[in-house]
């Protein structure tokens, strides 16, 4: 098995915990260089042990000349996400990205197009769909265990508001959505199978809040299979005892529901008339945040390789992740233009645009 050549481009936390670490225990991949505009960063996954100061770069067309690397990962700040998956694509990688794809739906759409023109593989970390407790959602879901799905509640509390935390984090647009909306609309259509066609927002933010922005949200949802999702969340919640996430799936014979920080097991099963609740996670021993978050990860990974090695498909393709993306956007349009806003239209709309300026 020929060994691939794999290049990083962002240092941050993300980085170092995920990606330098899983790629640096396969010895069936090569990091041949780390990229990121801080030096400070560089210099962090150096002294881990992650990666050798030889390998480091803070220019990324020079990390991509030097290193001419066969894939690259992407998981820069939001801004640059476009730019450097063009970057990548247009030196013939392959290319995984963090969450969120891009901060614009046009952006995406000429990227997956690109990916395609040149027949790269191009993929979207959405690490919601490979927890334990979002894999068996979707089974249960799919197999019928609670026969038709009719609605869906989500409730996210989280408090984002700590003094530690940097300033550019609360200056940012649509937090909510962007850092974690998108996880949570990422799921409810995988583990559906179904686009959301409706989406009406609300948003408020606390007068004591640090964000400049909305940091309070609530959303309407409907799907093209009849489904409808109650959503809130929030980063402004003093909330030290609640779980953080909680999640009921509402069907015909029961309920599939999950409380957790960030989506960790147990998924639990309650059907009508049954004497308790089934735990559909009961053989996952690794429950907490970062076991979870590393059985996610490495899922992720690994069918980024084999899609580029045998052409497997990927778990969260491009192409279809323009579907939350849209979601995400049109949530954000809906609470700003006080309407409801169709998240398909976006991408017809998007699509179309991108055809007339091309011809």
């Amino acid at each position: 098995m020929s060994t691939l050549r794999i290049a990083i481009c962002g240092s941050g936390n993300r980085s170092r915990t995920a990606w330098q670490r899983l790629v640096g225990e396969r010895e069936d991949l090569d990091l041949v260089g780390v990229h990121d505009i801080s030096g400070e960063s560089l210099a962090k996954a150096v002294e881990l042990g992650l990666v050798s100061p030889k390998v480091t770069y803070t220019d990324l067309d020079e990390m991509l000349s030097a290193t001419k690397p066969d894939a690259l990962i992407a998981c820069p700040i939001i801004a640059a996400h476009a730019l450097t998956v063009e970057a990548g694509l247009e030196r013939d990688c392959h290319v995984l990205v963090e969450k969120p794809f891009t901060d614009s739906l046009a952006r995406a759409i000429a990227l997956a197009d690109l990916a395609d023109k040149r027949d790269l593989t191009l993929g979207v970390v959405q690490n919601w769909r490979t927890k334990s407790m979002g894999d068996r959602l979707h089974d249960a879901v799919r197999q019928g265990v609670i026969g038709d799905v009719s609605h869906i509640f989500f409730r996210y509390l989280r408090d984002r508001e700590r003094a530690q935390l940097p300033d550019y984090l609360f200056e940012e647009h649509d937090p909510i959505l962007y850092a974690m909306s998108i996880h949570h609309f990422d799921l409810f259509r995988y583990v559906l199978g179904q686009e959301i066609v409706s989406v009406t927002s609300h948003t408020a933010r606390p007068s004591w809040s640090r964000y400049k922005t909305q940091s309070i949200f609530e959303a309407w949802l409907e799907t093209d299979g009849g489904v409808v999702i109650s959503y809130a969340a929030t980063f402004s919640s003093r909330n030290a005892h609640l779980p953080q996430e909680s999640l009921q799936v509402e069907g015909e014979l029961g309920t599939l529901y999950n409380d957790s920080p960030y989506g960790e097991p147990p998924l639990l099963l309650s059907l009508r008339g049954a004497p308790e609740p089934v735990d559909l996670t009961a053989d996952i021993r690794i429950r907490d945040f970062k076991g979870q978050s590393d059985i996610a990860d490495r899922r992720i990974l690994d069918n980024f390789v084999d899609a580029i090695r045998t052409g497997s498909p990927l778990l969260s393709p491009a192409v279809e992740n323009l579907g939350t993306l849209a979601a995400i956007e049109a949530a954000a349009l809906s609470w700003r233009e006080m309407r409801a806003v169709n998240p398909q239209e976006l991408l017809a709309n998007a699509r179309n645009a991108k055809v007339e300026t091309s011809a």
